[in-house]
């Protein structure tokens, strides 16, 4: 699988270099921008495994493109690569959390070695913070996450929401079709929340058959229909042996909270989803409720 690479440039000529010397390895997929300013665009729309950013751009400082990028994906290496390279500019890039600094001008093989082992320390790092069995992020990384984006919500009023996800009745499949089967389950219900998320959420197994996603700049209309869609996507989804769960399928019950709405701490919006969440259970189980009103009934 090829490894996509975006190179952030203001010199057009400087973005097609780039372009040119990875393709000599066969085994990188480049996007190329010269506004800053596009770059949480396409990353939002593009999937992308490392970013080479110049750190002197006209229209927007590198720097706060570099930010801005490990706010939002934290996982995601950033290689500084300026023709402006000083000791305490080097300093200042890590502090702001890039992957590694490299000056101009540069051969491709080191490009290419830079490359490689900003991956292999991201993926160091993902396996560190990723639960083993369903390989979506892990309770202490969910929370390290949910305290930055409510950070960042608080710092720049942005809209952000929480889901907490519970299987429906998940005791019952496992005494039915053991605790293999069961693991199964959660794995292929990790892989649909995965999969209908977008990469700057947050999938994270909060425990057991719990799970929750963070869903950076999204309101409460919006989260309701992600709610919704996920609990009517997960019902009809052929999970095995579901023709013998009390529902005649393997469903959620899903919290809503909104930031805005939760009072504005960590504490207060991860309390109003899974109030949310319980609310959900006692009215019946396979449905989606925003902070005490019940949005959805199946």
């Amino acid at each position: 699988m090829a490894t996509h690479v975006l190179v952030v440039d203001d010199e057009a000529i400087i973005c097609t270099l780039f372009a040119a010397m990875l393709g000599q390895y066969d085994c990188y997929h480049v996007i190329t921008t010269t506004d800053g300013r596009q770059v949480m665009d396409i990353l939002h729309r593009e999937r992308c495994d490392v970013v080479l950013l110049d750190v002197c751009m006209p229209a927007i400082p590198g720097l706060s493109v570099l930010r801005q990028i490990t706010q939002a994906f934290a996982e995601l290496p950033v290689i500084i690569i300026t023709g402006h390279g000083s000791i305490e500019l080097a300093v200042e890039s890590m502090q702001a959390g890039a992957a590694d600094f490299v000056t101009k001008p540069v051969p491709a093989a080191v490009v290419h070695i830079r490359i490689q082992k900003a991956l292999e320390h991201a993926r160091t790092r993902r396996l560190a913070s990723t639960d083993g069995l369903t390989d979506v992020y892990n309770y202490r990384t969910f929370h390290e996450r949910l305290e930055q984006e409510v950070a960042r919500a608080n710092r720049y009023h942005r809209p952000l929401a929480l889901l907490m996800i519970d299987v429906d009745h998940f005791k019952h499949y496992n005494d039915a079709h053991g605790h293999l089967q069961g693991d199964r389950a959660l794995q292929e219900l990790a892989r649909i929340l995965k999969e209908t998320s977008r990469v700057s959420d947050t999938v994270a197994r909060y425990g057991g058959e719990e799970f929750a996603i963070i869903l950076p700049e999204i309101d409460a209309v919006n989260a309701q229909k992600i709610g919704q869609r996920l609990q009517t996507q997960i019902a009809q989804h052929g999970f095995p042996g579901v023709a013998q769960m009390p529902e005649a399928g393997l469903t959620v019950s899903i919290g809503v909270a909104v930031h805005a709405e939760a009072g504005g701490t960590k504490e207060a919006l991860l309390q109003a989803a899974d109030a949310a969440l319980y609310a959900a259970k006692r009215a019946g189980r396979n449905r989606v409720c925003l902070a005490e009103q019940d949005v959805k009934q199946t």
